[in-house]
C-alpha cells in the first residue's frame, strides 16, 4: 500500500540499558521491523517516559536508542517514528481536516500533487474522506484520534507509538482506533509500540512487556498472560475477560489451549470441553 513506509525507512529499534533518573531502570527492548509490541503497567510505572525516549523527545540519563544498529544522537527526534497521545484535540494543528493532515507534508516540502495524494489516502484510511469538509472540532473524540493517526500515516512512518491512544475516547471510537492500528500494522507494515494500562488492548501484540516502578517485571507472549494473574493483581491490573475465563477453566482442571485468544477460539475450546468424553 502507498502509505507503507518506503524501503529506505525500514527500521529496527533497540532500547539498550535505558535508564532515566528515578523513573526508568535498565530497560532493554528490541522492536523488529513491522513488529507489534505492547508495553503495559500501572500509572506511574514509566510507560509515557519510555514513549518519549523512543520518539526522541526526551533523552535517557543512561543507555541509548539504536536505529538499525546505530546509536541515535542525543537531542535528535525521530521523524520516522509517529507518536499518538491520549488526548487527540491537543495534537490537532488546524480546524480543517484536510489542512490538519497536509500540515506535516507541507513541512516536508513535498510537491503539491504528492501532498494532495497522500492526504486523500490517509483520510480514506481513517474513514474521514467523506467528512473532510467538517470542522475538526465537530468530530467525535474517536474521529479526532483517527485524524491524528491519518496525519501521521500520511508522512509514511516506520513506527507508530500509541501512548494510551484509546483511553479517553468513546467505546465505539475506541474499537475503531484499535482496529485501525491493527490494520496499519498488518497491511501497511508499520511497526507498532502500543502502550496502555489496559491489557485487553494489547492481546493482539506479539509480545508484551509489563513495567512496574520503572523496571520490566514480566515479558512474554499475550497467550501466556493468564499464568501471571498473581503479578497482575499485585500491580492493580486485570486480565482481559477472555483470558480471565481461560484462567478459571484451567484452574478448574480443563485442558485449554494457550493459543485460544479470541472469542471464537475460546468458544471452540468450550465446545471441545463439553464434547469431551467423561
Amino acid at each position: 500500500m502507498s502509505l507503507s513506509p518506503p524501503f529506505s525507512l525500514r527500521l529496527m529499534i533497540e532500547l539498550k540499558d535505558i535508564s532515566l533518573s528515578n523513573i526508568l531502570k535498565t530497560i532493554n527492548i528490541s522492536i523488529p521491523e513491522g513488529g507489534y509490541i505492547g508495553i503495559a503497567g500501572p500509572n506511574g510505572s514509566g510507560k509515557s517516559s519510555l514513549a518519549k525516549i523512543i520518539k526522541g523527545i526526551q533523552d535517557p540519563s543512561e543507555g541509548g536508542v539504536y536505529i538499525n544498529g546505530v546509536l541515535r544522537p542525543k537531542g535528535k527526534v525521530s521523524s520516522d517514528i509517529g507518536l499518538v497521545l491520549s488526548s487527540p484535540e491537543n495534537q490537532l494543528v488546524s480546524s480543517s481536516i484536510e489542512e490538519d493532515v497536509a500540515f506535516g507534508l507541507e513541512n516536508m516540502n513535498l510537491p503539491s500533487q504528492e501532498i494532495a495524494k497522500r492526504t486523500e489516502e490517509a483520510l480514506r484510511l481513517g474513514d474521514l474522506w467523506e467528512s473532510r469538509d467538517t470542522p475538526a472540532h465537530h468530530l467525535s473524540a474517536g474521529q479526532q484520534q483517527m485524524l491524528v493517526i491519518a496525519g501521521i500515516m500520511a508522512m509514511q512512518p516506520g513506527y507508530l507509538i500509541i501512548d494510551e491512544g484509546a483511553s479517553m475516547i468513546d467505546p465505539q471510537g475506541r474499537i475503531t482506533v484499535l482496529d485501525a492500528v491493527k490494520k496499519i500494522n498488518r497491511e501497511n507494515g508499520v511497526g507498532v509500540i502500543h502502550i496502555s494500562h489496559d491489557l485487553s488492548e494489547l492481546i493482539v501484540a506479539r509480545t508484551i512487556s509489563i513495567l512496574d516502578k520503572g523496571s520490566i517485571v514480566w515479558e512474554g507472549e499475550p497467550s501466556k498472560l493468564h499464568h501471571q494473574e498473581p503479578l497482575l493483581s499485585a500491580l492493580g491490573m486485570e486480565l482481559p475477560p477472555l483470558l480471565k475465563l481461560k484462567s478459571l477453566m484451567i484452574s478448574g482442571g480443563y485442558d485449554i489451549s494457550d493459543k485460544a485468544m479470541t472469542a471464537e477460539e475460546m468458544a471452540d475450546e468450550v465446545v471441545k470441553v463439553i464434547n469431551r468424553p467423561a
